[in-house]
């Protein structure tokens, strides 16, 4: 686990993405390593994640949410001049000219085109395209359409590796929140304020971690003290508390049982 950290569960997911992104980077850098391509679930698009990740120029692979929608039947959008334009056949090609901002029910802002009512009142595909009771017809889409169609080509377009690094991501992040979950006491964070949740989330992680690790060094002697001791004299000055904090079983100690608090949880 390369970042780890807790936020409030009224946020949702893409608005934690700047947040785990920055502290990846940060981790990272310490290494020599730059983050270079970033996966996640549908959870975390968002127009607004979308453009943080391409101002980064980080190679993202990210579904776009569910109300995103590539093309409007029976209409294409001119870039342009910043409007939709009716192709139908058999109708009075209708023009859909700008009408400003708005926001949803999900406070999502969006641009709003609309046609006149002189265009499709006469229209013989008027109450297929409008309805019965609208006499002209009305086209919304995200503020961020064009994050979201780049987005979408570069998961038509690689679909293959696209598909891949969905299998790659499953079978590398899911097992770890399960380990989380059951094995860290991650199920509920019992403390009081996000800044204890957030150290909760940290020492979870640096428990995992230190698992991780010790499956991979040479252990010179069979006795786990001195394991941790050969692991103490490698590691940096900043980890070797976190060791001490471990040898005391930090983590039994650490759960309190007099508050409730189910942060939001971002791992990479």
């Amino acid at each position: 686990m390369t970042g780890a950290c807790s936020d409030f569960a009224d946020k949702r997911d893409s608005q934690c993405v700047q947040k785990i992104v920055e502290l990846t980077e940060e981790n990272l850098n310490e290494n020599g390593i730059e983050l270079e391509e970033l996966l996640a679930d549908g959870g975390y698009s968002s127009g607004e994640a979308l453009k943080y990740l391409n101002q980064k120029n980080i190679d993202a692979y990210i579904p776009n949410f569910g109300q995103y929608k590539p093309e409007r039947e029976g209409f294409i959008f001119n870039k342009e001049l910043n409007q939709y334009e009716c192709i139908k056949e058999g109708s009075n090609k209708a023009i859909l000219l700008f009408k400003g901002e708005k926001n949803d029910s999900k406070s999502y802002t969006k641009y709003s085109y609309r046609s006149s009512e002189r265009d499709c009142k006469n229209c013989p595909l008027r109450e297929e395209c409008c309805g019965k009771s609208t006499k002209y017809k009305k086209i919304d889409h995200s503020i961020h359409k064009e994050h979201y169609d780049r987005m979408h080509q570069k998961l038509t377009q690689n679909a293959r590796y696209a598909k891949q690094m969905v299998r790659v991501r499953s079978k590398t992040v899911e097992p770890v929140i399960g380990t989380l979950v059951n094995f860290t006491n991650m199920k509920r964070v019992n403390t009081r304020g996000i800044k204890q949740a957030n150290k909760h989330v940290l020492m979870a992680a640096l428990t995992y971690n230190l698992k991780k690790y010790l499956k991979f060094i040479t252990k010179k002697t069979k006795t786990k003290a001195g394991v941790v001791s050969e692991i103490q004299a490698k590691a940096p000055t900043s980890l070797k508390t976190a060791f001490i904090d471990l040898k005391t079983d930090f983590l039994r100690h650490f759960i309190f049982t007099n508050y409730n608090l189910k942060p939001k949880i971002n791992l990479a």
